[in-house]
Order: structure tokens, then C-alpha cells, then sequence
């Protein structure tokens, strides 16, 4: 069986999450007032709302056995 291929992302789930939030945000500004700015409004919270939850998942300590 051939070996897996493997590799490390130059840049973290939060970071890209991040980023594209701070990119929809700046979007959503050149846009003028109505439903395609509240679209990438929206977008925008849910970006950051993942890249919160990316990092809660990541400082999750590592399973231990608490119920033996």
C-alpha cells in the first residue's frame, strides 16, 4: 500500500476563517444599503463566528479519562 501524502496548511483554519471575515467586511462597506450588504454582513459574523469556535475547539484540552 503506498504511503499517504501528507502536508501542513500554511495557515490556520482561524486565520483563514479570519481573513476572509475582515475581506467580506470590507466588501460589504463599498456596497450601497440593501439586501446584498446585509448578505455579506451576515457572511462576515459567520466567519468570525467560526474562527471563534475553531479556536475554542483547538484550546480544548485533550480527552482524559474522568469517568473511570
Amino acid at each position: 500500500m503506498p504511503a499517504r501524502r501528507r502536508f501542513t496548511q500554511p495557515t490556520s483554519l482561524k486565520e483563514c476563517f479570519a481573513k476572509e471575515a475582515t475581506q467580506l467586511r470590507k466588501q460589504a462597506q463599498g456596497t450601497p444599503p440593501g439586501v446584498e450588504r446585509d448578505l455579506l454582513v451576515r457572511k462576515a459574523r459567520r466567519a468570525e463566528t467560526a474562527s471563534r469556535m475553531s479556536e475554542w475547539l483547538a484550546s480544548a484540552p485533550k480527552h482524559q479519562d474522568r469517568f473511570k
